[in-house]
């Protein structure tokens, strides 16, 4: 009785998993099946394990249906699978390093934080919940990232973007005010690059879908290329990721990064998820892309070491004087 039991709760877990990871998979037409995908990869784990134990007890017919709905949890997942093609032969391409990290707005420690920053010896910043308090990285740093653009939001703190590169000639940087997004146009490796932090929503039933409605323009309308990265609030294979993806024509840089932990309480183990992400346009080259500390905060930083090619047009490497723009909250 109780192998029965047993028997028919695996079985019934494994049509409860399967169903919801085909729901998920609805994710383009449906915003509450796009929150489920979220949990993909939990999904996918724990029908695998089910379908192990199917096999023990000899459930063949049930088992080989579990496989093919964890397949296509699998493949539903593809835009995590690492994609460096290019690691470590860049040739003659220019390297630079770009961080990304919610500061968190409890951030306590700027100073460990600025530390990170420099010891990683990055050319670009990407940082969200930057406020009064937070903010002080951004002073900490502006002697070393003179070129800099913050924006406020209608969240935790606002966005912000350093650079130790020169900002390019022209309209160099942007803002839209309370939506979560500031760019700055940079010259890096002889060529203009447009770099954007983006710090979205919790997903349906919150405001996310809302959000990337009136964000699409405003990203559609960045100068290209565009190296974009930001706390997502997203997994990397969410329609939330390719619809901000589509708008700035860039794919994610492969690889589960698990930079967030969701807790429910004390007793019960984190969630870990991967919804802090660096996108890229075609021609960018992902030589490294990592999981790093966050000083202070309750996310991890990414660490992406890019190639760029070199531009042969003489007008994108014009570069303006030293500029500074801050507005946080």
């Amino acid at each position: 009785m109780p192998v029965n039991f047993f028997k028919a709760n695996i079985s019934n877990a494994a049509i409860l998993t399967g169903i919801l990871i085909l729901f998920s998979m609805l994710a383009p037409w449906l915003p509450l099946a796009d929150s489920v995908g979220h949990f993909r990869l939990y999904l996918t784990a724990f029908l695998l394990l089910a379908t192990f134990l199917l096999v023990c007890f000899r459930e063949w017919r049930k088992a080989v249906l579990a496989t093919a709905v964890s397949a296509v949890g699998v493949y539903g997942m593809a835009a995590a699978f690492p994609n460096f093609d290019g690691r470590g032969t860049a040739g003659d391409m220019a390297e630079i390093t770009a961080v990304q990290l919610n500061l968190s707005f409890r951030n306590t420690t700027p100073e460990a934080v600025a530390a990170f920053v420099r010891a990683e010896h990055a050319d670009v910043v990407a940082l969200q919940e930057v406020t009064n308090k937070t903010g002080r990285v951004l002073e900490l740093l502006v002697k070393d990232y003179p070129f800099q653009v913050s924006c406020r939001f209608k969240g935790a703190g606002g966005v912000a973007v350093l650079s130790r590169l020169p900002k390019a000639s022209g309209v160099a940087q942007g803002c839209v005010e309370g939506q979560g997004m500031a760019w700055l146009r940079v010259v890096a490796g002889g060529r203009a690059v447009s770099v954007a932090s983006l710090h979205l929503h919790w997903p349906y039933p919150f405001k996310q879908g809302r959000q990337i409605d009136r964000l699409e323009k405003h990203l559609k309308d960045i100068p290209r290329p565009v190296i974009l990265a930001g706390d997502f609030n997203a997994a990397p294979w969410s329609q939330a990721v390719n619809r901000i993806a589509t708008a700035t024509e860039t794919a994610i840089a492969g690889g589960l990064r698990l930079s967030f932990d969701i807790r429910v309480n004390r007793w019960v183990p984190p969630i870990a998820m991967p919804i802090d992400h660096v996108l890229l346009p075609e021609g960018i080259v992902a030589l490294d892309v990592r999981l790093g500390p966050g000083p202070g905060s309750d996310h991890r930083s990414i660490i992406a070491k890019l190639a760029l090619p070199e531009s042969s047009s003489s007008a994108q490497v014009s570069a303006q004087p030293r500029a500074e723009t801050r507005a946080v909250n």
